[in-house]
């Protein structure tokens, strides 16, 4: 059938097709793997912002703490040194000291709830308001102060009447002459007085998301603490566009992300809008990043807009390219086209003749050699194709055999036949497992031949290894079920394991094998 488009016209449509259809998938890929990565890239830039935001937080608290607990720390350690060189003084005796010490210790109430202690290198409290005299050496941070002696440390603690542990903080000074941690406790929630706001508040403020996006800190009743405008405000009651309380939401779940409609006054419709939020439970706050998503994707847009620009002009530039390579390609193959047109009618004795000495001749020549060898190559392969089918089935057939004698051998007691120590483990798993998950008896029944050491030694091994077969078989025959499972454990001992029978008949069994053997 003649075609209404020559050969090379399709050559050239079937080129272009291929280069558009390359440059669009490539374009198409290319864009969703970018597009995702940029979203990714902003989300994670967020998330990292309220991070570094939390933890700007958490160190600047943390450092405030540290400082008030030090200090007083330090003034008590001044104190007991005071009482100390008053005892070497012939002033007052040791124990009035000590007495005095402790007196001013307890004295001094630490945040809210907190108070002095004192801790001795071998884990016994030497001041306390309620548990002095009690060796604490068995808990971590009593083990922590006594390697530290100085310093700051954190840990959770649950008083008897607590419903969860809470963090507590304190900061300690060693003085060697009394062999004393001078240690300053409370949890860390009730120094919320010492914290500064102003201290982080213009790095938070300074912070600018997409254009008009801001990071802002509210506590848990919606009060804003740090705002570009709206510091000191109560947006508990806040709805969106959809009258959703979104800030509700975010005080419930108080980690995570919240993406809800919001409108600003002279603003034609609600913008989507997404928000970041971290809860910082020491000081009670949500430090929160909120930025409009048209904000956020506005730099992916304008990618987007170049890359289909450059998808575009890479196109154009294909399609040129194409045109101009399948003329300069095709027009030596049409000679080639109307010789082998002959051949597709069927007639394989045709002889192309080519005088070309370039490639187009050199397939000419590998053509007319292929029509010769052609019906050689399908009785070869035909022929060969049959001898490797069979030599396939030979080498099956003898792998299936090898491997099933394998297995066996390695499930197998090599003289007596039964299951080896390798079968037992694995049988044994297996029905314990079964046995424990639906409560069906599993019996266990070993056995073990009496002085066997001193019949080798009489009769010879010969003779014990055929005792050892004699036993082995008496076993096997003396279990009925199939169910039932008989295995050498190592040297003379025997086991048979019994599934789904009771005790009695287990036992009834254990007895016939006895008597059997």
């Amino acid at each position: 059938m003649k075609l209404p488009i020559g050969f090379s016209t399709q050559i050239l449509i079937l080129f272009i097709s291929l280069c558009v259809l390359c440059i669009c998938l490539v374009g198409i890929i290319s864009y969703r793997i970018t597009n995702k990565l940029n979203i990714d890239l902003v989300m994670t830039n967020l998330r990292t912002l309220t991070d570094s935001t939390y933890n700007l937080i958490d160190s600047t608290i943390n450092a405030s703490i540290r400082n008030h607990l030090r200090a007083i720390a330090e003034q008590n350690k001044k104190t007991m040194e005071m009482y100390f060189r008053r005892v070497e003084a012939g002033e007052i005796t040791e124990s009035a000291a000590k007495a005095e010490v402790e007196r001013i210790f307890l004295g001094q109430t630490i945040g809210e709830t907190g108070y002095t202690y004192v801790v001795d290198t071998d884990g016994t409290l030497l001041v306390h308001p309620l548990l002095k005299g009690s060796d604490l050496s068995n808990y971590t941070f009593i083990n922590e102060q006594i390697d530290k002696r100085n310093g700051y440390m954190e840990y959770s603690w649950k008083n008897p009447s607590d419903p969860f542990p809470r963090e507590k903080v304190l900061y300690m000074s060693y003085f060697d002459k009394w062999k004393a941690i001078i240690s300053v406790s409370s949890y860390k929630s009730e120094f919320t007085s010492l914290v500064n706001v102003d201290d982080f508040k213009n790095n938070i403020l300074s912070i600018v998301l997409g254009e008009t996006g801001y990071m802002y800190v509210m506590n848990s009743q919606g009060e804003l603490v740090i705002h570009p405008k709206l510091e000191g405000t109560s947006i508990y009651d806040s709805v969106d566009s959809q009258g959703n309380h979104f800030i509700q939401e975010i005080i419930k779940n108080k980690n995570g992300t919240i993406i809800y409609p919001w409108k600003n006054p002279g603003e034609s419709a609600p913008r989507e809008k997404i928000v970041i939020y971290k809860y910082f439970k020491p000081m009670d706050w949500y430090v929160c990043s909120g930025v409009y998503i048209d904000e956020l994707i506005k730099p992916i847009e304008r990618m987007k807009k170049q890359l289909a620009l450059i998808a575009l002009c890479i196109l154009i530039f294909a399609v040129c390219i194409s045109l101009w390579y399948s003329k300069l390609l095709l027009r030596p193959i049409t000679d080639l086209i109307r010789a082998t047109e002959r051949v597709i009618d069927g007639n394989f004795d045709v002889q192309i003749v080519t005088s070309r000495g370039d490639e187009i001749g050199r397939l000419t020549t590998i053509f007319n050699k292929m029509l010769i060898q052609i019906k050689l190559y399908m009785a070869d392969l035909s022929r060969t194709n049959k001898e490797l089918e069979t030599v396939n089935l030979n080498l099956e057939r003898k792998v299936e055999e090898r491997t099933q004698q394998l297995a066996d051998l390695s499930n197998r007691d090599w003289l007596t036949g039964i299951a080896n120590r390798r079968k037992l483990d694995e049988y044994l798993l297996h029905e314990y497992d079964l046995a424990t998950r639906g409560t069906i008896p599993l019996s266990i029944i070993i056995l073990d031949i009496d002085f066997f050491k001193r019949f080798n030694d009489r009769y010879g091994h010969p003779t014990g290894d055929d005792c050892l077969k004699e036993v082995a078989r008496t076993l096997s025959d003396s279990l009925h079920r199939t169910s039932d499972f008989a295995a050498r454990y190592g040297g003379e001992e025997f086991i048979a394991i019994l599934t789904n029978n009771s005790h009695d008949a287990a036992c009834q069994i254990a007895e016939r094998i006895r008597t059997n053997i």
